[in-house]
């Protein structure tokens, strides 16, 4: 959280000295190329999303986001008691997929500059697939052995945005989607490759909404309100949020 401070502090510096000084030109650009540069900040550097914004008339564009995303990495840490232990293994699957598009609205009352610059608002959609495989050695009363655990998540999220678009230079852009709220829909799932007492279920199951809730802000409300309380399949509508900073080209 601290780098994507720092991130928003200086963009936000560099935008106001390259980009707002300027006298207003033809805009002789209508594509923008651009890459998410908070996932990586929030989620770790294998979060990796490109995007693409066309220009459609002087005051609206539309926008499409593709890239590879997976949950935050859990620490290895063990969780002991007198009469039990499960500890995080290490290695595992962390996989996932991004895509959002949206429709962009720059406001004329609030711009000098035509799309794409300055202030604008505007529909969203974005689908977002999780996956995540772990094992945990697990001692207790009645198991003892290697357990694996199979994550799922799939969250289609619909809503409205507001945002800002700096520029630079003549070419380079800062794109912030600064607040998106929107209606969430979201599908989760959780397995074990073994079959356990429910006491023992139920000690995995805690401990993965721990490492969750730690990495994930609002998970436990994302999921039923208590995180996974058993395996299979739970579908949940919620509320869902947009927040981006992209850095991009023009052509």
């Amino acid at each position: 959280m601290k780098n994507l401070l720092l991130i928003f502090i200086l963009t936000m510096f560099a935008g106001n000295l390259f980009g707002q000084d300027s006298e207003p030109t033809e805009n002789k650009f209508q594509n923008t190329i651009r890459y998410n540069i908070s996932n990586p900040a929030i989620f770790g550097i294998k979060n990796i999303i490109f995007g693409y914004e066309r220009v459609l008339k002087k005051n609206r564009s539309f926008s499409i986001d593709i890239g590879l995303n997976q949950l935050p990495g859990f620490n290895s840490e063990g969780n002991n008691s007198q009469n039990e232990s499960l500890v995080l293994l290490r290695g595992g699957k962390n996989r996932g997929v991004h895509f959002s598009a949206d429709y962009r609205f720059y406001l004329k009352s609030e711009n000098k500059f035509d799309a794409p610059r300055g202030v604008y608002i505007g529909p969203y959609y974005s689908f977002n697939s999780f996956d995540k495989s772990k094992n945990w050695q697990l001692t207790s009363d009645n198991f003892e052995g290697e357990v694996g655990t199979e994550l799922g998540f799939r969250i289609h999220t619909i809503g409205a945005e507001l945002g800002y678009q700096f520029q630079l230079s003549k070419r380079f852009m800062l794109d912030f989607v600064l607040f998106g709220p929107g209606v969430g829909i979201y599908k989760s799932k959780v397995d074990f490759d073994s079959t356990l007492d429910p006491d023992d279920q139920a000690l995995v199951l805690q401990k993965i909404n721990d490492l969750l809730s730690e990495k994930i802000p609002g998970f436990n409300t994302i999921v039923d309100g208590s995180g996974f309380e058993n395996t299979g399949i739970a579908n949940v509508t919620g509320l869902g949020y947009r927040f981006m900073i992209n850095v991009g080209y023009r052509f």
